[in-house]
């Protein structure tokens, strides 16, 4: 999964500063004319508030010959993608990156917690003979919500980021910030920020330094994998990693309760499994391990060929251990044959119980393993 990155710090002079500044306002004010952002959108506005600046970046984005005559090379040439250097010199890039950074300023030093601090404050007369202390009252920032904010601000960039703004500041905490860095970028809603920030910066760090690149794309698909991977060692990490790829990440998000049921299982047998581990039901998975290898394998590849693509959604359901697979179990316990002829006799065996299998699915007697992942 591709994640953003940071792209290199905007340093401007002053000059170029103004250049900026006055062509975002002619940009802004022929697209009031042109009826492209509502009438009343101010430059402050746009640069305060995130609402605001997301509609006109969008608007921009959307419509961009409408600001050719602003926005041009040093030849004199309209520029229409975003790492073309513009007269200025700036890239479109850079002005996006310059006005998310200070809208996000803005918002952040508008919405700080202000506290009540009292002071001890001695004055002196004038030749300094007499003393008097009295209790004194200012406000004064939160300073470790000001030191939260600055690290946040080194990590906005991009316009997508503006609606996220509020769900950084409240689902992360100073450290959690820390830990995370550069890849913030890898959380792209507020639902896996809120998912990250639930976890303790502590582990965050340990599984961080336990996946080295891996990291960024387990934040992006599913920030609850991180549970999961800090409670497995390295090796079987880099194990389950190289066997399902990026379904990893589903695997590791699943709940405690399965992980308590697959400890037994050693790399041969995980193997057998496959991606089934990303959604089998611990009932299902305790069932089945009453099998030796061999015939693991014969099941597997059986349920496969019967369900096809809606084997998912069955092996999720922990009531098809008890009603359906513990009598598939015994069958298999109970027979003598060679690996070859099971696994054709058997495979024939399972299609034909499929009709069963979804007159029991209608029966509405199924429920999905809570947690599971599908």
């Amino acid at each position: 999964m591709s994640v953003a990155t940071l792209p290199p710090p905007v340093d401007i002079d002053s000059e170029t500063k103004k250049a900026v500044i006055a062509g975002v306002k002619a940009v802004l004010d022929s697209f009031r004319q042109a009826g492209l952002v509502e009438p009343s959108l101010t430059y402050a506005a746009l640069i305060s508030q995130p609402e605001a600046l997301a509609a006109f970046i969008e608007a921009f984005r959307a419509n961009r010959a409408a600001a050719d005559a602003f926005v041009k090379d040093g030849d004199g040439q309209p520029v229409h993608d975003d790492h073309t250097q513009l007269s200025c010199p700036v890239t479109l890039a850079q002005i996006e990156h310059l006005l998310v950074r200070t809208c996000a300023r803005k918002l952040f030093e508008s919405t700080r917690t202000m506290e009540t601090v009292t002071e001890t404050v001695t004055h002196k007369s004038m030749f300094g003979l007499i003393k008097r202390t009295e209790q004194v009252e200012r406000q004064s920032v939160d300073p470790i919500e000001e030191r939260k904010d600055r690290q946040l601000l080194a990590l906005v960039a991009y316009a997508w980021q503006l609606p996220l703004l509020d769900a950084y500041r409240h689902y992360l905490t100073y450290s959690h910030i820390i830990e995370i860095g550069e890849d913030l970028l890898a959380l792209p809603t507020e639902a896996k920020i809120a998912e990250i920030g639930a976890l303790d910066p502590a582990l965050i760090r340990k599984v961080k330094t336990a996946t080295g690149p891996d990291f960024s794309s387990i934040l992006a698909d599913r920030p609850q994998a991180i549970i999961g991977i800090s409670v497995w060692n390295r090796d079987m990490y880099e194990f389950y990693r190289k066997m399902l790829g990026d379904l990893a990440w589903t695997f590791f998000a699943r709940d405690s309760a399965f992980f308590n049921a697959c400890a037994s299982l050693d790399k041969a047998a995980a193997k057998i499994y496959g991606d089934v581990l990303c959604y089998l039901a611990a009932d299902n998975l305790i069932e089945i391990q009453r099998l030796n290898l061999d015939k693991t394998e014969v099941l597997i590849n059986a349920m496969r060929s019967a369900l096809g693509p809606r084997l998912p959604e069955i092996l999720s359901l922990p009531h098809f251990a008890k009603d359906i697979l513990r009598k598939v179990v015994d069958q298999l316990l109970h027979s003598n044959h060679e690996k070859d002829k099971l696994m054709l006799a058997f495979s024939i065996s399972f299609k034909a119980l499929v009709p069963t299998i979804d007159e029991w699915l209608a029966t509405g007697q199924a429920e999905p393993v809570p947690g599971a992942p599908v």
